[in-house]
């Protein structure tokens, strides 16, 4: 073979297959497949987690109300029941609950936010909790249910 002759795909397969012996290629793809896990797995680690507070409710001391960002659309349950659901992505909340898990993980796990929901529906006339992992801020000063 001259090397006139060759093209650029015979070029690589010359370089790869014909300088690097066979164990040498498959160390240095262990190699490049770990740097790959390895590199974004530290990067899944070093991102912050979409439950983290990124900042604290704030009281409203007049009425009691509790202002706070949350996901929008989540739902407010009442004793196991859909009431209503939060429309907007801050609303009011007026305490805290530690009880039942909320299966929603996070700081609190067992944490349950009292509120009024944007649009009502069932019974109790939409008052009811939302879990706290839905509340995108910290909800440690809300008052105790």
């Amino acid at each position: 073979m001259r090397l006139g002759a060759l093209k650029a795909t015979d070029f690589r397969d010359v370089l790869m297959m014909k300088t690097v012996p066979r164990g040498g290629r498959l160390a240095g793809s262990v190699a490049c497949a770990f740097l790959l896990v390895s590199t974004l797995t530290s990067a899944a680690v070093a991102r912050p987690s979409g439950n983290a507070a990124v900042s604290t409710c704030e009281g409203d001391a007049l009425n009691g109300h509790w202002w706070c960002e949350n996901k929008p659309g989540i739902r407010v349950q009442w004793a196991g029941q859909t009431v209503g659901y939060l429309n907007s992505d801050t609303n009011w909340f007026t305490c805290r609950y530690e009880g039942d898990p909320t299966g929603g993980g996070g700081p609190h796990p067992n944490r349950w936010i009292y509120t009024l929901a944007d649009t009502p529906h069932l019974g109790h006339g939409g008052w009811g909790f939302v879990k706290d992992s839905d509340v995108i801020d910290e909800t440690n000063p809300l008052p105790r249910c």
